[in-house]
């Protein structure tokens, strides 16, 4: 067994929060560009067929996988 003081226990727990608070920022930013280049995609001519992709998309997640009709 690995036995780590208290001191090195804080030490890598205070590494991980500050890794994960960057990680979260890092994310955050993605999806807001994401969603900004879908909006501005919606926004276009070609965002009427955009819909009907998202409309698709979500509702092939609903369908449930243990009906299935041959």
């Amino acid at each position: 067994m690995n036995s780590r003081s208290d001191e090195e226990k804080e030490i890598s727990r205070s590494r991980y929060k500050a890794a994960k608070k960057i990680a979260n920022k890092v994310v955050a930013i993605a999806k807001s560009r994401a969603y900004d280049a879908l909006y501005h995609k919606l926004g276009s001519k070609e965002g009427g067929k955009e819909v009907f992709k998202l409309a698709k998309a979500r509702e092939r997640r609903t369908m449930d996988l243990g009906v299935v009709r041959l």
